[in-house]
């Protein structure tokens, strides 16, 4: 027996909406370091502040590029199976279509062709 496969694409394509907004988030998530060191009036912490947000924008960068990539995938999964839908939607409503029958298939009734 053939296996199965079952998605909720609504499901699929509500996970699709949510990264793109995680990645939006990330992306609008402004390193704000030099103005948090300037206000540590302790040099370590100021140092250990401004060394800690290089570090968080190296990272960040890194998930902005997985969760847009994850993001892409999502969507790219819900675009092929709603074509593939469509096309056999398409097939089972179409009309039969009718080929005229050729003189070389004797007569296209699967009986030879008198003369």
């Amino acid at each position: 027996m053939a296996g199965r496969l079952k998605a909720d694409l609504d499901e699929v394509a509500m996970v699709s909406t949510n990264l793109q907004s995680i990645v939006q988030r990330l992306e609008s998530a402004a390193s704000d370091s030099s103005a948090l060191a300037g206000a540590i009036p302790v040099e370590a912490l100021a140092s250990a502040s401004t060394d800690f947000a290089n570090k968080w924008d190296d990272r960040r960068k890194e998930l902005i590029e997985q969760v847009s990539s994850l993001q892409k995938e999502a969507a790219a999964f819900v675009q092929a199976f709603a074509d593939v839908d469509s096309q056999l939607a398409d097939a089972l409503t179409r009309p039969p279509q009718t080929t005229p029958a050729s003189p070389a298939s004797g007569g296209g009734h699967g009986h030879p062709t008198a003369y």
